[in-house]
């Protein structure tokens, strides 16, 4: 349908409906966390300024896990630009959520990157700054979800079956607040635990320690409140009494955006 066609029909419309047809209302500048703009999960969005304050809304699931980045980009005027950000785990900035410790991403000149568990399901806010420079810059900010999932392992205590799940940790630096919960076949949580993994490290969890019923399968979720790629994981199901073993990789969610 062509403009002018369009423009006719929507008029014939208001006329028959008695309802006319105004601007829409302009969208308040994002420069208080009341009027914070929506962003959703992996897009990557920049703004142009200098020493100035924006806030952005998002919406993680609570149990599962985000990482906060942003950085500077394009030319700069000499002096070294910095992207600062703050997350809060509400709509109204008032709960703050502390940065996440051993992040490489911290490294990027100028960079910010911030790392949590969500606590539940609820609207969080991320706010960012701009260093005060004698020429506006960009930063480009995206929130990513981290979480890891595997989807299968089995335990049966007559058979020796039990469920170890092998997590590394690819930084150089120490990964703390690794949550690892396992769910049952009905996805039900049957226990958690938090842990640490210096840097380039190992780790080993046990489903049977993690509350899994001594015969039945289910599934393993690992919040990892570091950036995208920092942990990788993977299930193995063995059997000392058969000699079997299964393995169940873990994949991280991603949004269309990624």
């Amino acid at each position: 349908m062509d403009m002018h066609r369009w423009i006719g029909r929507a008029a014939m419309l208001a006329t028959l409906s008695g309802v006319a047809l105004v601007p829409g209302t302009a969208l308040a500048l994002n420069d208080t966390c009341a009027n914070a703009h929506s962003r959703p999960m992996g897009y990557q969005f920049s703004l142009s300024g200098s020493g100035i304050i924006r806030y952005y809304r998002f919406f993680p699931a609570g149990g599962a896990s985000y990482h906060v980045n942003s950085a500077p980009v394009g030319a700069n005027d000499g002096a070294t630009e910095v992207c600062g950000i703050a997350v809060f785990a509400d709509s109204t900035c008032t709960t703050f959520i502390g940065f996440s410790s051993g992040d490489e991403d911290t490294e990027d000149l100028g960079g910010d990157g911030s790392g949590f568990v969500a606590a539940a399901s609820q609207a969080h806010t991320v706010r960012i700054q701009h260093s005060g420079q004698v020429n506006a810059f960009s930063c480009a900010t995206i929130i990513q979800e981290t979480t890891l999932f595997s989807p299968w392992f089995f335990r049966e205590v007559a058979n020796g079956y039990d469920g170890f799940v092998e997590i590394r940790n690819s930084d150089t630096f120490t990964a703390n607040g690794i949550v690892v919960t396992a769910f049952n076949s009905s996805g039900t949580a049957t226990g958690s635990t938090t842990i640490s993994i210096p840097g380039n490290g190992t780790a080993l969890v046990r489903v049977s320690d993690l509350g899994a019923p001594a015969t039945g399968f289910g599934s393993v979720r690992i919040a990892t409140p570091q950036k995208p790629g920092t942990i990788v994981a993977n299930i193995t199901t063995l059997s000392g009494v058969t000699g079997l073993s299964f393995d169940a990789p873990f994949s991280r969610r991603v949004s269309p955006y990624q």
